[in-house]
Protein backbone atom coordinates (compact mmCIF):
# COMPACT_ATOMS: atom_id res chain seq x y z
CA UNK A 1 0.00 0.00 0.00
CA UNK A 2 1.18 3.37 -0.47
CA UNK A 3 1.73 6.01 1.91
CA UNK A 4 -0.10 8.27 0.41
CA UNK A 5 -3.27 5.42 0.39
CA UNK A 6 -2.77 4.75 4.35
CA UNK A 7 -2.42 8.10 5.31
CA UNK A 8 -5.96 8.69 3.66
CA UNK A 9 -7.37 5.29 5.72
CA UNK A 10 -5.68 6.36 8.95
CA UNK A 11 -7.68 10.23 8.31
CA UNK A 12 -10.96 8.29 7.52
CA UNK A 13 -10.94 5.90 10.65
CA UNK A 14 -9.99 8.73 12.87
CA UNK A 15 -13.34 11.04 11.49
CA UNK A 16 -15.59 7.31 12.06
CA UNK A 17 -14.01 7.34 15.72
CA UNK A 18 -14.42 10.67 16.80
CA UNK A 19 -18.06 10.96 14.87
CA UNK A 20 -18.82 7.75 17.01
CA UNK A 21 -17.58 8.74 20.33
CA UNK A 22 -20.15 12.26 19.48
CA UNK A 23 -22.53 10.47 19.02
CA UNK A 24 -22.21 8.09 22.02
CA UNK A 25 -21.78 10.22 24.22
CA UNK A 26 -25.22 12.69 23.09
CA UNK A 27 -26.77 9.12 23.44
CA UNK A 28 -25.46 8.50 26.86
CA UNK A 29 -26.39 11.66 28.23
CA UNK A 30 -29.96 11.50 26.80
CA UNK A 31 -30.10 8.15 28.32
CA UNK A 32 -28.82 8.84 31.94
CA UNK A 33 -31.04 12.23 31.78
CA UNK A 34 -27.46 14.49 32.38
CA UNK A 35 -27.38 17.36 29.99
CA UNK A 36 -24.62 20.23 30.63
CA UNK A 37 -26.21 22.45 33.03
CA UNK A 38 -28.30 20.98 34.42
CA UNK A 39 -26.57 19.96 37.43
CA UNK A 40 -25.35 23.57 37.98
CA UNK A 41 -28.93 24.89 38.18
CA UNK A 42 -29.73 22.05 40.44
CA UNK A 43 -26.21 23.19 42.66
CA UNK A 44 -27.51 26.85 42.60
CA UNK A 45 -31.28 26.22 43.50
CA UNK A 46 -30.45 24.21 46.52
CA UNK A 47 -27.61 26.45 47.92
CA UNK A 48 -30.49 29.40 47.19
CA UNK A 49 -32.65 27.34 49.45
CA UNK A 50 -29.85 26.30 51.76
CA UNK A 51 -29.30 30.16 52.49
CA UNK A 52 -33.14 31.32 52.97
CA UNK A 53 -33.63 32.84 49.56
CA UNK A 54 -36.75 33.51 48.64
CA UNK A 55 -38.30 34.64 44.85
CA UNK A 56 -41.51 36.62 45.16
CA UNK A 57 -43.70 36.90 42.03
CA UNK A 58 -47.24 36.55 40.91
CA UNK A 59 -48.72 34.43 38.09
CA UNK A 60 -49.60 37.23 35.68
CA UNK A 61 -45.62 38.69 35.33
CA UNK A 62 -43.79 37.55 32.06
CA UNK A 63 -40.54 38.18 33.72
CA UNK A 64 -41.40 35.92 36.93
CA UNK A 65 -42.59 33.33 34.87
CA UNK A 66 -38.72 33.52 32.78
CA UNK A 67 -37.30 33.51 35.96
CA UNK A 68 -38.90 29.92 37.04
CA UNK A 69 -38.59 28.61 33.25
CA UNK A 70 -34.64 29.10 33.88
CA UNK A 71 -34.05 26.89 37.25
CA UNK A 72 -36.98 23.79 35.15
CA UNK A 73 -37.86 21.74 37.78
CA UNK A 74 -35.30 22.95 40.10
CA UNK A 75 -37.28 26.07 40.25
CA UNK A 76 -39.45 23.85 43.82
CA UNK A 77 -36.64 23.82 45.81
CA UNK A 78 -36.72 27.83 45.62
CA UNK A 79 -39.30 29.46 48.20
CA UNK A 80 -41.72 31.40 46.06
CA UNK A 81 -43.67 33.87 47.57
CA UNK A 82 -46.86 34.60 45.24
CA UNK A 83 -47.68 38.47 45.28
CA UNK A 84 -50.40 38.48 43.83
CA UNK A 85 -52.82 35.93 45.91
CA UNK A 86 -52.02 38.11 49.35
CA UNK A 87 -50.39 41.03 48.92
CA UNK A 88 -49.76 41.07 52.67
CA UNK A 89 -46.68 38.64 52.04
CA UNK A 90 -45.01 40.88 50.45
CA UNK A 91 -45.16 44.22 52.57
CA UNK A 92 -40.91 45.45 51.88
CA UNK A 93 -41.74 44.43 47.95
CA UNK A 94 -41.77 47.55 46.00
CA UNK A 95 -41.91 45.51 42.84
CA UNK A 96 -41.94 42.10 41.13
CA UNK A 97 -39.65 40.00 40.28
CA UNK A 98 -37.43 40.19 43.52
CA UNK A 99 -35.46 38.13 45.16
CA UNK A 100 -34.20 38.21 48.87
CA UNK A 101 -31.26 37.15 49.67
CA UNK A 102 -28.53 37.24 52.08
CA UNK A 103 -31.16 40.01 54.03
CA UNK A 104 -31.02 42.25 50.63
CA UNK A 105 -33.85 42.68 48.58
CA UNK A 106 -32.56 42.51 44.40
CA UNK A 107 -35.09 43.63 42.09
CA UNK A 108 -35.85 42.59 38.18
CA UNK A 109 -34.76 39.30 36.42
CA UNK A 110 -31.79 37.78 36.92
CA UNK A 111 -29.72 35.08 35.61
CA UNK A 112 -27.94 32.17 36.58
CA UNK A 113 -24.41 34.19 36.61
CA UNK A 114 -26.13 37.24 38.50
CA UNK A 115 -27.78 35.19 41.01
CA UNK A 116 -24.59 33.38 41.68
CA UNK A 117 -22.56 36.18 42.69
CA UNK A 118 -25.58 37.71 44.48
CA UNK A 119 -25.79 34.81 46.84
CA UNK A 120 -22.36 33.71 46.97
CA UNK A 121 -22.96 30.80 45.50
CA UNK A 122 -20.49 28.86 43.01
Amino acid sequence: MEKRTKVLVTFIVVIFLVAGLYIFTDWFSKVTGYFSGESEKLKLSKCLSNQGAEFYGTTLCAECEKQKEIFGDNFKLITYVDCGEDKSLCPNIREIPAWYINKNIHYGFKNLTQLEEISGCE
